[in-house]
């Protein structure tokens, strides 16, 4: 997507985020390969490309926002909704979205919905768990429970069909006969397991997919800024975890590349300068190669085991029409690797990149995260169709998503550094 920007105001995000990397955290928690030297390129010639119309952001049935402090200016604030916490909701807001936007769907019937608890009763994150076709001998899913011990698994999705009940195991970490409990679809359970969880990451694999075309210059200088504060604050939830940096850029059909892939690499120093070697550019139409950059994700060499799989699409315009199925097709290829996908919708995110970008994150365990106008900063930003959420800095709610995920315990942000709230908010939950 390309809009006009400015040179200042790309320099004013690039320097203010610095100052929420340094000092202290304050926080709540809440329990409910070899490095490429050069990108693989893909381009193809576009004679012509399909243009999807923008329709216009739908107002929100949503109570008036509550203002709880001031973003300070320049800035970048943000707020997200974990789908996965709120399924009927997004039920009903998937349904109506495919009907106006003529777009494809995901198949989310039938989901597997648990939350481990220890013999402590404690949540029990990271424990190892299977799903089974009840008689069946081999697993269709194989995994780990998430944060908080919370499970959301969509059969369906991943080629499982339609089920009424499965069969989960739950593994205990070392010696000892695995938990078999058979559960009902469609219905969050309560499992309580005879032994504790407790999630300590061997690993995180962290890659970027962001598109860099010419409206998209601010969230690349953000991006380039901030990584290293935020993957220092990261590692303090998991100290000594083994960490793989990976980057994937993507922009059209008819620009100078459609996507490159950098591969995976240890070095934060190389990932810097990945970064640092992009600039905003081409675009022309709205929509964008966003289908083909999340299959070269997808298809890139992600460690399995006992570690966190984080990927991060950072995007302000969809696949186009015809290719969107395709998007919706990467973000299964993801799920079955054990890749969650966080969509980051930038400035000028319309419906369609919403719609498309919360099925992928809700279906791979990830979240839907997007800007917001409180700082005053850059052009306006659409309202997202959710209900509830929180406003912060930017690099508060990514840091936050980060060490969530990494400790295994969801981190809610400190009263301090909460913007506003719209609707009513509770640990990811929209009760109004």
């Amino acid at each position: 997507m390309t809009k006009i920007f400015s040179a200042p105001r790309a320099a004013l995000l690039a320097a203010t985020f610095l100052a929420a990397c340094a000092g202290g955290i304050e926080e709540e928690v809440v329990i409910v390969e070899p490095v490429l030297a050069e990108p693989s390129v893909s381009a193809e010639a576009a004679p012509s490309a399909k243009v999807s119309t923008t329709i216009a952001p739908r107002p929100l049935p949503v109570p008036v926002p509550s203002h709880q402090g001031a973003a300070r200016r320049g800035v970048i604030t943000a707020g997200d909704i974990d789908d996965a916490l709120n399924l009927a909701a997004f039920a009903r807001y998937q349904a109506k979205s495919r009907k106006e936007l003529k777009l494809p769907m995901a198949n989310l019937a039938t989901p597997v919905l648990a939350q481990l608890r220890g013999a402590d009763g404690k949540a029990a994150p990271g424990v190892r768990v299977t799903l089974r076709k009840p008689g069946a001998a081999e697993p269709f899913y194989s995994g780990y429970s998430g944060v908080d011990g919370m499970i959301s698994i969509f059969p369906a999705s991943l080629g499982a069909g339609r089920l009424r009940e499965v069969e989960l195991r739950a593994i205990p970490d070392g010696q000892g006969a695995p938990m078999v409990q058979r559960l009902k679809t469609g219905q969050r359970a309560q499992v309580q397991l005879p032994f504790n969880g407790k999630w300590s990451p061997d690993f995180l694999d962290l890659a970027f997919v962001v598109d860099t075309t010419g409206s998209m210059a601010d969230e690349l200088a953000w991006l380039t800024k901030e990584l290293k504060g935020l993957v220092r604050q990261a590692k303090r939830a998991a100290p000594g975890v083994d960490i793989r940096y990976g980057l994937v850029v993507y922009r059209d059909d008819g620009d100078a590349y459609v996507v490159k892939n950098y591969g995976f690499t240890k070095k934060q120093s190389l990932m810097q300068g990945w970064l640092r070697a992009q600039s905003a550019g081409g675009g022309g139409d709205y929509p964008e190669a966003a289908a083909r950059a999340l299959a070269s994700a997808a298809g890139m060499q992600w460690r399995s085991g006992k570690g966190e799989r984080l990927m991060i699409h950072v995007a302000d315009a969809p696949e186009h029409d015809h290719r969107a199925k395709a998007y919706l097709q990467a973000a299964r290829t993801a799920a079955a690797k054990g890749v969650q996908v966080f969509g980051l919708g930038a400035s000028g995110v319309g419906p369609e990149a919403e719609y498309l970008m919360r099925q992928a994150a809700v279906q791979t365990g990830g979240r839907y995260m997007f800007l917001t106008d409180d700082s005053g900063v850059g052009y306006g930003h659409m309202e997202p169709t959710v209900s509830c959420y929180r406003v912060t800095a930017l690099s508060d709610l990514v840091s936050r998503v980060l060490r969530s995920e990494l400790s295994g315990k969801r981190i809610e942000a400190a009263p301090s550094k909460v913007v506003r709230t719209v609707g009513s908010y509770r640990n990811g939950v929209c009760v109004n």
